[in-house]
């Protein structure tokens, strides 16, 4: 299954299959530094709204934050 990378330090890897199946990876062991407000740690991040190809003949878009505190 080959992944595409996205998002801030690539933090973020997905794959959507031939039936539309989006699958997404996080390893969940690394830091990517902390938040913008300082108050979390990010441990991944799309960098906001992040167009994904899917394969359909629409835009998608995904936002997605992985953090503690």
């Amino acid at each position: 299954m080959d992944f595409i990378k996205m998002g801030k330090e690539e933090s973020i890897d997905y794959h959507v299959d031939d039936k539309g199946m989006l699958t997404i990876k996080i390893d969940t062991s690394k830091q990517i530094g902390p938040s913008a407000s300082g108050k979390t740690t990010l441990i991944a991040s799309s960098g906001g709204n992040a167009k994904l190809d899917v394969g359909l003949n629409v835009d998608c878009f995904l936002g997605l934050n992985l953090y503690y505190k």
